[in-house]
């Protein structure tokens, strides 16, 4: 598991996205706050490059071995985690891939609750339900007992086209990843 740094934020993370040949996305249930279904994420820290440190996450988190990795997306995201804000506040630059991998999956208990192959039906239907927590349908106690994506990944998973969501929606869920509560929608 990626070390916590003294607690500070170094506001740069990875995330990784790894499908299998039936096209199900690998998520697991995060063990760590920020509550949530993920794909394999972390800090850079001194993992060296950002693709050096997604490679590392993928051997800690999941168990498995990048065999490539394409670069999909990155920028700047104004998500909390569980660490005192870094140097540029509350947020991370976002660096995201795509793997292909080998290996046993075998999920790192300090990192994950579990670990899985999720269709995409699956992971919209969990986005929907970050979506209705983060618009005050869902209670956080019920969302930490039965989670969707974790909110800062639905942004993510919108802007690759594999879930749904209004612009007011993200904004809700956009407020929920960055540590504000959640809110219902205007009347």
């Amino acid at each position: 598991m990626t070390n916590l740094r003294g607690n500070r934020c170094d506001n740069t993370s990875v995330g990784v996205l790894v499908t299998d040949p039936a096209g199900r996305l690998l998520l697991l249930r995060r063990a760590t706050a920020p509550v949530g279904m993920a794909p394999v994420a972390g800090h850079v820290d001194d993992h060296g490059t950002p693709a050096d440190a997604a490679r590392r996450e993928v051997a800690e988190e999941v168990g498995l071995t990048v065999l490539t990795l394409d670069p999909v997306a990155d920028g700047w995201r104004p998500n909390a985690c569980r660490r005192r804000p870094g140097p540029r506040g509350t947020g991370h630059h976002w660096f995201l891939y795509r793997a292909a991998v080998t290996g046993a999956l075998r999920a790192d208990p300090d990192a994950a609750h579990g670990v899985g192959w999720y269709t995409p039906d699956e992971v919209r239907d969990l986005a929907h339900r970050t979506v209705a927590h983060a618009r005050a349908r869902v209670t956080g106690e019920r969302f930490a007992e039965e989670p969707g994506i974790e909110p800062v990944w639905v942004g993510f998973l919108r802007d690759l086209a594999l879930v749904d969501a209004t612009t007011e929606d993200l904004a809700a869920v956009d407020a929920l990843a960055a540590g504000r509560p959640p809110r219902p929608p205007r009347a």
